[in-house]
């Protein structure tokens, strides 16, 4: 029995389409896109947007915020009530937040979009205040100053028909 080398051997093939067939297969892109504040939020409230890639009719989207990058411990969801492509949320304390969309099409096929990190750190205390203090101190002089007006415009047309 003689051997060829120029003799192309099916073997490997067959054995690297079974590896390949063993490897998990990669799965479709979403056509869910979430984007959301680049910087840091200060005011404990931000907005974020869902947009789709392709025409798909996507029902029931949700916006999901947990605190690690898992998911595994979802702290709030967010149902977008209506066709809205914004949405703003509100009532986060300082801290990393985790967001994501799911949505179903019309097959209820769920899909994820891309998870964004937001950072919310508000302004310290002192700042608040310090402004809060500012504004009283000018609201105080601008309603005295209206008051001591009026009382001299009262007072002098009071005496020009005396005269």
């Amino acid at each position: 029995m003689t051997i060829q080398k120029n003799c192309f051997n099916y073997r490997y093939i067959l054995l690297v389409l079974c590896f390949l067939s063993i490897l998990p297969a990669t799965a479709l892109a979403s056509p869910l896109k979430l984007s959301g504040p680049d910087s840091v939020v200060k005011e404990g409230y931000f907005t974020v947007s869902v947009s789709t890639t392709d025409a798909a009719e996507l029902n029931r989207v949700t916006i999901e915020v947990a605190s690690d990058s898992e998911f595994s411990e979802n702290t709030k969801q967010f149902p977008a009530l209506g066709d809205f492509k914004d949405i703003s949320l509100t009532g986060f304390s300082n801290g990393s937040y985790y967001l994501r969309a799911r949505a179903e099409d019309a097959k209820n096929q769920t899909y994820l979009s891309n998870t964004i990190e937001i950072t919310v750190k508000h302004y310290p205390l002192w700042q608040a205040l310090t402004l809060f203090f500012i504004g009283l101190v000018i609201f105080i002089t601008l309603v005295a100053t209206l008051l001591l007006l009026h009382r001299q415009w009262i007072h002098s047309k009071h005496h020009k028909h005396h005269d």
